[in-house]
């Protein structure tokens, strides 16, 4: 019993490990809109519902988590 605890640990931070070395630097970032007016419906990665959400993107002094397609952020 004790093999195999020990077994499903280094599973568990093996899995984390792969998961964190493909998540996009972006994705750690919060959802801007931006100040400006435009109307960009752009997708942004939510670490809260921990899933991609469309938003509109104003045009300006956003961040780096905004993707123009769902498939771009590094997770889905």
């Amino acid at each position: 019993m004790f093999k195999f605890s020990i077994f499903l640990f280094v599973l568990a931070a093996v899995a984390s490990v792969i998961r964190a070395d493909y998540s996009d630097p972006a994705c750690e970032q919060p959802i801007v809109t931006g100040p400006c007016k435009a109307y960009f419906r752009v997708y942004g990665y939510n670490k809260t519902t921990d899933k991609c959400e469309r938003f509109t993107y104003g045009g300006c002094q956003g961040n780096d988590n905004r993707f123009d397609t769902l498939e771009e952020p590094g997770r889905l």
